[in-house]
């Protein structure tokens, strides 16, 4: 006779009741309550990020961006709010998930961090598309990474394209408040053949910019300013066939007010 044999495992969690008790028992009900939802859902969070990394591991699960187009505004308050659409590819025999970056290089505070939104959807196609497609995310200090989960596994070159919507408060505040330049980067794991990259700047503003991560002469790319219909000037970098772990982007300071 030959079956599956289940193993009853101890639960994890059962050595962290008793402080989780005594803790929760110091602070008001509803504060405890909510502290301890959170508790929970990092605990589960970080769970899942690390059996889909053993998921890459073992079972492949790659992919490539073909294609990501990119505007990010900034707010005058320090606010952003960044608009991704980019089309993946599947590398492997069965792709379930994909997963992106998001960080802050400041001090920015921890705290802050149930307030960044992330939302992804499937593209649009007449009629049809345009669906939330189920996100979970893994904190790393101020850096997060985002797993999107697809409803049906893809296989081996299927394509992709979704629009991720990222809203991060006081992601850019030092860069709004004259602290210095800001460096906008983006960096893929293997050739991408188009990266259109805008910021788009507080209304008022003039900046002056450069490229990171292109040579003249060596690398496809062009890089412009111009003025939209808001009266906001819009920062613009696109790069053809971009090498895998290359960071690229534009570096863009504030321009100081003529005198007189």
């Amino acid at each position: 006779m030959s079956g599956i044999r289940l193993r009853q495992h101890a639960n994890p969690l059962a050595g962290l009741r008793s402080p989780l008790r005594r803790w929760r028992a110091a602070l008001p009900p509803s504060l405890a309550m909510r502290r301890e939802r959170v508790w929970h859902a990092d605990l589960y969070s970080r769970l899942l990020a690390q059996y889909c990394d053993i998921l890459v591991a073992v079972h492949g699960q790659r992919w490539h961006v073909e294609r990501w187009s990119q505007r990010v505004h900034i707010g005058g308050n320090g606010d952003v709010c960044k608009r991704m659409v980019f089309t993946v590819v599947a590398d492997s025999d069965r792709l379930d998930f994909v997963s992106f970056f998001e960080r802050v290089d400041w001090d920015w505070p921890l705290k802050w961090r149930n307030r960044v939104s992330v939302e992804v959807r499937t593209s649009t196609n007449g009629g049809s598309g345009g669906v939330r497609l189920d996100t979970t995310h893994q904190w790393t200090e101020r850096l997060v990474k985002t797993f999107v989960h697809f409803d049906r596994a893809m296989r081996r070159g299927e394509k992709i394209t979704l629009t991720a919507e990222v809203c991060w408060p006081a992601m850019c505040l030092p860069f709004v408040r004259g602290r210095g330049p800001d460096v906008f980067l983006v960096s893929f794991t293997d050739v991408t053949s188009l990266v259109e990259h805008v910021v788009v700047l507080p209304k008022g503003w003039q900046v002056n910019y450069e490229e990171l991560g292109l040579t003249e002469g060596e690398d496809s790319y062009a890089i412009a300013t111009s003025l939209n219909r808001d009266g906001r000037v819009e920062a613009a970098l696109t790069a053809r066939d971009v090498p895998g772990h290359r960071k690229i982007g534009l570096k863009l300071d504030r321009r100081p007010v003529a005198a007189g």
